[in-house]
């Protein structure tokens, strides 16, 4: 193995270093996080979606998964119910494709199956007080990883007057949730603590998740003219599921089920000072620190795959530091640019099995990886209707290097209140620690999935009633890392794929009534084979309607259509699974001024459909519950 280049204690001396100079200027009174860009602002184009609080209560869903699924062109795949990784595909792209931030810091899991995606089952809706979501390549900003979007979960921070909440709830299947928080006032600080346990019962066979969340958020008063923040979250969860491509609790002829136990941790710290009215500086740290063990009875042999796959098991380790040295510059009106520099250690050792016949042979698979970039970014305001937008990252490795440009133009035809945005980039994803070292699929030959993308879009305004957002995209992968199934199923890079959509959705508030309609349509294909991809639905189309017919009560309902997609699984080989449509039903109504009682129904019609091959979907699942506050 080599030596891990950059060590915990070099890394945490550097951010101290960087922290001294950031103590060396003046303060900004707030931070506000913009996804999109390293800039102090940003106008929200047609390819960003933002769900705040009053959205996230009002939808009021059982899980994070089913609150992403309602933005345009996302797909997610919950094989299982909950106990499987649950995966999300967006524009078309594979799920390691977009990047997750948990308040800035990257949380995507190199481990796992899904090649570096994050996986949501873990993840709990207590403290979250807005999910930003931006579609498309955002390398020139962040590095590997984001490809396809990113998403910006950002947790509940303290307030400046004592507040708690706790919430409680029940269902079907042995569905509980129970989660509270209280925040307030420390000294001149303000602080958030929440806590909160999950079962999701066994909404289908097999399928079982029990977890444990614990998030933190502190916010420093001023030190020496800097203001200083700190989140933090650790999560434990065990789950169950039937193995990846065995064919589910439908068609898996094993019959023993795949365990689950992991750990994670996430820490973020932010500093920034003001140096003049015109220069900023800022320095962010985060950590993301995730142990797996994972034990599985392997998949029965079938033609497709004679071998089957051999019983297996194995425990991970992974660490990523990384620190973030930004200066935000206003040096002439209309004028801003951000530059700086970004490293990122990365450190995972996998240490298994595999089960032949009566031998256990022992795997091993480590990896040391330090990626340095240097970033810089500006926009120019020509006019009150015309601004240009450029940015550009280079990140290099000891292995190899990449520049990832990108380029936007925004311009506001204000008498029609529309706004017409033009974007144009570039983007790279490094092979994850599973694509590289998995004893069994992994390949250490594979080579960094490379993305060029267009879009265009409008967004128009509706008079006082909302917006209507249309965007249209293109975008080539080259070397994409895919899972070629058969004899010896294996990781590959595919040559050429091609990825071509649009997106539409509309918001209409009428009195008491507010209506979010949405479209996509994707098509991606293999271009040397002109197959379609697996596990992308061509189609996805939907609606989210609140009712507030008085301030103490209001009902959610929300539809979603997914369409035709084809999967495969080692007894079936690939199979279309047809489109399915699916209702969620949820109501809230204060019964007291610090007391709410909520009802929700998921799959209110209870539609039988599978996301994945052989895993059917969850029945009607019913949930009742309560939120007191103090």
């Amino acid at each position: 193995m080599k030596s891990f280049s950059i060590t915990i204690a070099q890394t945490l001396a550097y951010g101290v270093a960087l922290l001294a100079l950031a103590q060396s200027v003046e303060a900004q009174p707030e931070n506000v996080i913009v996804t999109a860009t390293r800039l102090s602002s940003a106008d929200a184009g047609g390819n960003v979606s933002v769900l705040d609080q009053d959205t996230i209560e009002a939808r009021d869903p059982a899980n994070v998964a089913d609150l992403l699924g309602d933005l345009p062109g996302v797909f997610v795949q919950a094989p299982g119910g909950g106990g499987g990784v649950e995966s999300l595909f967006t524009r078309g792209a594979k799920p390691n494709f977009t990047l997750v931030l948990l308040d800035g810091v990257k949380a995507n899991d190199p481990t796992n199956s899904r090649g570096g995606s994050y996986d949501f089952s873990t993840l709990d809706l207590n403290d979250i007080e807005r999910i930003e979501f931006v579609r498309g390549p955002a390398s020139a900003i962040y590095g590997s990883d984001a490809v396809g979007g990113v998403i910006n979960i950002i947790t509940r921070s303290g307030s400046d007057k004592v507040e708690a909440a706790l919430t409680s709830e029940v269902g079907s299947f042995g569905y509980a949730q129970v989660a509270g928080h209280v925040s307030g006032p420390i000294g001149g600080a303000t602080a958030n603590l929440g806590l909160s346990y999950g079962d999701n019962g066994m909404p289908v066979e097999g399928s079982t998740m029990k977890g444990t969340n614990m998030d933190m958020a502190l916010a420093l008063p001023a030190l020496a003219g800097t203001v200083l923040h700190f989140t933090g979250r650790y999560g434990a969860s065990i789950a169950t599921s039937f193995p990846d491509s065995s064919g589910g609790p439908l068609f898996s002829v094993l019959r023993t089920l795949d365990h689950r136990d992991i750990q994670e941790g996430v820490f973020g710290a932010h500093a920034l000072r003001e140096l003049t009215d015109w220069w900023n500086m800022a320095l962010d740290y985060g950590f993301y620190d995730r142990g797996a063990t994972d034990t599985s009875a392997g998949v029965a042999p079938s033609s497709q795959t004679p071998a089957g796959i051999p019983a297996n098991g194995d425990d991970a380790l992974f660490t990523r530091h990384e620190v973030t040295f930004t200066n935000q510059l206003t040096p002439v009106s209309g004028l801003e640019a951000a530059v700086g520099m970004d490293m990122q250690a990365e450190h995972g050792v996998d240490d298994g099995y595999l089960q032949l016949g009566p031998a256990k042979l022992p795997t091993y698979y480590a990896l040391d990886r330090t990626i340095w970039a240097g970033f810089a970014e500006t926009r120019y305001q020509l006019g009150p209707q015309f601004s240009l937008s450029a940015s550009g990252r280079y990140d290099w490795t000891s292995k190899s290097d990449h520049f990832s440009p990108q380029a936007r133009a925004d311009y506001l035809f204000r008498d029609w209140g529309m706004s017409f945005q033009m974007l144009w980039g570039k983007a790279y994803k490094l092979p994850s620690f599973y694509a590289l070292g998995n004893p069994i699929v992994g390949d250490p030959t594979l080579k960094p999935e490379k993305a060029e993308n267009a879009e265009a879009g409008i967004t128009q305004k509706l008079w006082d009633l909302g917006d209507f957002k249309f965007e249209a995209y293109a975008t080539d992968y080259h070397d994409l890392i895919d899972f070629s199934p058969g004899v010896v199923p294996k990781l590959v890079n595919l040559d050429t794929v091609h990825v071509r959509g649009i997106e539409t959705s509309l918001d209409i508030r009428w009195g008491t009534l507010t209506a979010s309609p949405r479209f996509s349509y994707t098509n991606a294909r293999d271009q040397p084979t002109n197959t379609v991809l697996r596990d992308v639905p061509s189609w996805l189309a939907g609606a989210s309607l609140v009712w507030r017919p008085t301030s103490d009560f209001d009902v959610s309902f929300d539809l979603n259509h997914v369409g035709a997609l084809v999967d495969n699984s080692v007894p079936t080989g690939d199979v279309t699974l047809p489109g399915h449509d699916r209702a969620d039903l949820a109501m809230d109504y204060k019964l007291f001024a610090n007391l709410v009682l909520n009802l929700g129904i998921d799959n209110l019609f209870n539609a039988h459909y599978q996301v994945a091959v052989g895993f059917p979907s969850p029945g009607l699942l019913a949930r009742a519950g309560f939120r007191a506050s103090l």
